[in-house]
């Protein structure tokens, strides 16, 4: 998760001026192509998470990580065309979700059933948080004293030498109960997907569950993003120096580490998943925070660090919430089309459109006037978020599915939808 591409990300601020000084481009042209195929990659893990579910984790890591190094590689040797490097980056975004992003929520879901929320939150968000709080300034020292080429060589390198033998040597899946052809387990294969319970994935797309929890993801990650990535010109006309902000992204980052650790312990002691209203409430606070800041920096850290901790929350409590309500079955699935909608629309469109808002206004009133209702929708939907099924309910789902070609939509057992 260190090297993945939610890690990666960050480089991206140290990379954008030295490849448009390079290529003649200007900083905004340069920064659309980097910024594509992070909004377009989370579109392929629907897709990944059901190469996972029917294949197995390793078979889809192992080779996924061998072509991640690859394409890495590549864009080191990209000219200065805009369609090449435009291609370059996809690829190596693409396969970073695939062979990472796309395998650890189903690895970490069957090896911590009863402690998802704290595995998610160490093994996934904190992780990847941390990674990219140690690339940040080891990309900018790379890219000062080698230049950027030399610096996508080094990540490929990392990536070859780091994350590959860690798949292939340490990722695995429980092994599932003997089967009745002699009795025998194969340590080498994961659990049939048809031994798994849960809700299939058509079936779960049309469930309340499922769409008012994309719902509330959607809106949760669209103010906090919204606030993150037009940070500098929100408060500079606010009163703010970029010192001043630059310190307060260092809080945010620091609140979103606290805010997974906390919405793991939470949500595994927790019975409801109302237990994600209070970091929704964070979120309404913190954006009347920053409406009213003025120039005071109490206030600016205090805005910053309330939405740091839904955002890092919000990574969270998401693939827990799948888990709970559907099951395994078709997790991978499930998790790739929520997370790939939610990077889409919440983290790619919504800071754009509250942005354009912004220059049309002449100002960020208008623009945070709607990001405080965006956060009041989504703390009024956490409420209609549907009580958890029963772990019967979802076995019994997954064996009607097994044994019949009905639908489960016709099934008598359905235990979202009764919820």
């Amino acid at each position: 998760m260190a090297l993945s591409p939610a890690a990666l990300v960050t480089t991206t601020t140290f990379l954008v001026e030295p490849v448009a000084r390079d290529f003649g481009w200007s900083q905004s042209q340069t920064l659309t192509v980097f910024n594509v195929p992070t909004m377009l990659a989370p579109l392929v893990l629907p897709l990944a998470g059901r190469w996972v579910d029917r294949w197995g984790a390793r078979r889809i890591a192992i080779p996924g990580t061998a072509l991640y190094a690859l394409a890495t590689a590549v864009v080191a040797v990209v000219g200065a065309s805009t369609a090449q490097l435009l291609l370059a980056l996809l690829a190596f975004t693409l396969l970073g979700y695939v062979a990472i992003l796309g395998v650890v929520y189903k690895v970490v879901s069957e090896w911590f059933p009863a402690h998802r929320g704290s595995g998610y939150s160490l093994f996934i968000g904190a992780a990847s948080s941390l990674g990219g709080a140690i690339l940040a300034p080891l990309c900018q020292l790379s890219v000062d004293g080698l230049g950027w080429r030399t610096t996508y060589l080094l990540l490929a390198a990392s990536i070859l030498l780091i994350v590959f033998p860690a798949q292939l040597f340490l990722l695995s899946e429980p092994v599932p109960a003997p089967r009745e052809a002699g009795g025998e387990t194969d340590a080498e294969q994961p659990p049939l997907r048809e031994q798994l319970p849960g809700i299939p994935f058509t079936t779960a797309l049309r469930t309340r569950a499922w769409l008012v929890l994309a719902a509330v993801l959607v809106l949760v990650a669209g103010v906090g993003m919204s606030v993150r990535l037009n940070a500098v010109s929100l408060f500079h006309d606010r009163g703010y120096s970029a010192a001043d902000v630059s310190l307060s992204v260092s809080v945010l980052l620091v609140a979103s580490i606290a805010g997974q650790i906390l919405a793991g312990v939470v949500l595994d002691r927790s019975k409801a998943p109302r237990a994600f209203a209070p970091f929704v409430l964070c979120l309404v606070v913190g954006t009347a925070v920053v409406f009213a800041a003025r120039g005071g920096q109490w206030a600016l850290f205090l805005s910053m660090g309330l939405l740091g901790a839904v955002i890092g929350a919000e990574s969270t409590i998401g693939p827990y919430l799948v888990g709970r309500y559907f099951g395994l079955r078709d997790f991978g699935q499930i998790q790739g089309m929520t997370l790939g909608l939610v990077t889409l629309v919440g983290v790619g469109l919504i800071p754009v459109l509250a942005q354009r808002t912004a220059e049309q206004t002449g100002g960020y009133d208008t623009t945070l006037f709607a990001l405080l209702g965006a956060g009041l929708l989504g703390l009024l939907l956490t409420f209609a978020l549907p009580r958890y099924p029963r772990p019967e309910q979802t076995a019994d789902t997954a064996k009607d599915e097994t044994q019949t070609s009905v639908p489960a939509a016709d099934q008598p057992h359905q235990p979202v939808m009764d919820a």
